[in-house]
């Protein structure tokens, strides 16, 4: 029988080899829109995508808690009521997949009023919004709960693996048709049946390893009650992740126009490429955390909490120290010739404490989703979206692109940081979490004072272009994990989690 960790250790490789590929494929062909089709183009992605994001609500989270149900049936491989989830899932999905349809035609009418200022004359707004709208309804068809199998079962190396190579194959011939055809509407066309081949492969190796877990049966009133209860709070987490990540575009389109939109997708593009990185090796860790909550003591997980928390943020502040190093150095690199897509060092900054705040949650995160508190939590998600709109809307008003960015800041730490933690700890680990809460503050500080001596370093380069990048990307290799070493070698922390990666995950 493999371990957690094996599983775990498997599913990061799986994943973050995955979130490379989806940083660089995606990052060429988004450079090919800019340069061959204009940035007008790429402000018209990143709405679409994102209002899309917004009709993606409709799932309000079905697959999350039907992870969180499995995590005890699989357990005690009680394979009956796993495929009874299964088949509840599977009605669920045909129901989530004609909800986006019927709403999102409702909404194409509305399409133009979004959008502030120009867009490009050649291009059928609602032809390519309907492509944007097919892909997400494709997105819940052709077995698409099968990769929630997948994952419950530490299986998610798999998921990672299908989607890397329908990525790579999609956006290679993307790219292709982007440098033959100039044609947009094909480049989304690809992007639909890459969506369809995930799901049908993701289908294939479930059944593969799973043979005997087949989509039959009905869930007993015990577990739909517990589904109902929690899809009730989770459906409030949609709301709030709507409201920070989807309608920052919307709202930037219909206050600025979509060139602001472009510039702020770019910068964004990159936070989430290191952000998807940090995400898959959180989420790589679901399973096994949601194991550990169902057969280990409460002090143990708390314990395991600390110790996932120190390694975590250490990973996570360096990829902010990078990020305010680096940031800059490389959007005057890849948007050379269009300095108005390029935002301010100030609002630079924004985006890498922003980056930091919402990274250290994920791990606290893991112990939530597992102990499914998604109703407990109700409260501060739906605090969270509510403030997060009123926030954007007036500091985007105010002051554009830095407003929003701020707003989404404060809420995070408000709502997300306190108000989550708070809830984590009074209903699972029954204590305060004031200790919790200083070394979390500790961290930050660390790595704010790593941040600015290392791009106080790397301000004394400045030779421009790719050598610039590249002096200045060995510095932020060496020198901020050296300073992280100074800071921390001598603590209790550093050594727990030394122990940790050297006996059950460098030896397996």
């Amino acid at each position: 029988m493999e371990s957690r960790v094996t599983y775990a250790k498997r599913n990061i490789i799986a994943a973050v080899f995955k979130q490379v590929l989806n940083i660089v494929l995606p990052f060429i062909a988004r450079t090919i829109v800019i340069y061959a089709l204009g940035e007008l183009y790429q402000g018209l992605n990143g709405l679409f995508t994102s209002l899309l994001q917004v009709l993606s609500l409709a799932d309000l989270g079905f697959s999350t808690v039907v992870t969180y149900l499995l995590y005890e049936p699989i357990v005690k491989k009680d394979n009956e009521m796993i495929c009874a989830i299964m088949a509840f899932l599977k009605r669920i999905y045909r129901y989530v997949a004609l909800a986006i349809l019927l709403v999102g035609l409702l909404l194409m009418p509305l399409i133009p009023l979004v959008i502030k200022g120009e867009y490009p004359q050649e291009i059928n707004l609602y032809l390519l919004y309907g492509f944007y709208l097919l892909n997400s309804v494709v997105s819940y068809s052709f077995f698409a709960y099968k990769s929630t199998l997948l994952i419950a079962m530490q299986r998610e190396s798999v998921v990672s693996n299908v989607t890397s190579a329908v990525l790579a194959g999609t956006r290679l011939l993307q790219i292709a048709a982007l440098l033959i055809t100039k044609n947009y509407y094909v480049f989304m066309a690809l992007t639909i049946m890459g969506t369809i081949a995930t799901n049908l492969l993701n289908e294939h190796y479930s059944r593969k390893l799973f043979p005997e877990i087949k989509a039959v049966g009905s869930i007993d009133e015990k577990t739909r009650k517990e589904f109902e209860k929690q899809i009730k709070g989770i459906m409030i987490t949609r709301l709030a992740d709507m409201a920070r990540n989807s309608l920052d575009n919307v709202i930037l389109s219909f206050l600025l126009g979509l060139t602001a939109v472009a510039a702020y997708d770019n910068y964004f593009y990159v936070f989430t490429a290191l952000y998807g990185i940090s995400v898959v090796i959180a989420h790589a860790l679901q399973a096994g955390v949601g194991n550990s909550l169902a057969t280990e003591s409460v002090q143990k997980n708390y314990e395991d909490l600390e110790k996932f928390t120190f390694i975590y943020t250490w990973f996570t502040g360096w990829c902010t120290v990078c990020l305010a190093s680096l940031y800059q150095p490389f959007m005057r690199i890849w948007m050379r010739g269009k300095p108005d897509v390029i935002l301010s060092d100030f609002t630079m900054i924004l985006f890498c404490i922003y980056f930091f705040a919402i990274t250290i949650n994920n791990v606290r995160n893991l112990y939530a989703n597992g102990k499914g508190l998604f109703w407990e939590l109700k409260f501060w998600y739906a605090a969270e979206a509510v403030a997060n709109l009123l926030l954007n809307l007036l500091l985007g008003w105010l002051w554009g692109i830095p407003g929003i960015v701020i707003a989404t800041i404060l809420t995070i730490i408000i709502f997300n940081f306190i108000g989550r933690t708070n809830v984590l700890f009074s209903k699972y680990f029954q204590f305060r979490p004031k200790e919790y809460y200083l070394q979390c503050a500790t961290y930050a500080v660390v790595t704010a004072a790593i941040a600015a001596v290392t791009y106080y370093v790397c301000s004394f380069i400045a030779m421009g272009g790719y050598v610039e990048l590249g002096i200045k990307l060995v510095i932020c290799m060496i020198l901020p994990n050296l300073l992280y070493l100074l800071s921390y070698h001598g603590s209790a922390r550093f050594q727990q989690a030394k122990l940790f990666l050297t006996q059950r995950v460098m030896k397996r």
